[in-house]
């Protein structure tokens, strides 16, 4: 009779943090989320009080953001200019799992690369190439970290200020 009571437990069978942050990918994925903080109720005060075993307490927020405009300058995509949100500390990373989220014609799975302008006056002004589609391009690499400033409206990737936003590109690239 007493295995009858499992609705009074106070714990369950498994570790639900475990199981939590073993799929937090998945998770991230399947919601469409940014990210997902995990917190045993024990930390969150009054708050916790009302966690069970089971029955986890979930909260929602928004981060700021300031758009930028993201270019694609490859032809026969269908891929033309999104206006993505960039958060602080953005990387590259964050930057196109939201902009494959944003377009249907980025799968899964696909690299994205992004560049910036070389030289950030001149470099838009300039006719592009399709011989030569990183002319005038610098590769934005994995360990740069994206800095807003929500007063001005501008997004930073360093001391360089990103006001013509920035070139993406979809697949591999060959080598020329």
């Amino acid at each position: 009779a007493m295995g009858d009571l499992s609705v009074l437990d106070t714990s369950l069978p498994w570790d639900e943090m475990k199981v939590l942050s073993e799929n937090i990918s998945y998770i991230v994925t399947t919601l469409g989320l940014e990210g997902v903080d995990l917190a045993l109720s024990s930390d969150l005060g009054e708050k916790g009080e009302d966690c069970r075993p089971g029955a986890p307490i979930i909260a929602f927020r928004t981060e700021p953001s300031v758009t930028l405009q993201l270019t694609n300058n490859q032809p026969f995509t269908g891929l033309f200019n999104t206006a993505c949100p960039i958060l602080q500390g953005d990387t590259v990373k964050n930057i196109t799992r939201r902009l494959a989220r944003m377009e249907r014609n980025i799968k899964e799975g696909t690299p994205v690369s992004l560049y910036r302008w070389t030289d950030p006056v001149m470099g838009p002004r300039t006719m592009p190439d399709m011989k030569t589609p990183l002319a005038g391009l610098t590769q934005v690499m994995e360990k740069e970290t994206f800095i807003i400033d929500l007063e001005k409206n501008i997004v930073k990737l360093g001391d360089l200020t990103l006001e013509q936003g920035l070139i993406f590109r979809v697949g591999q690239e060959i080598a020329a």
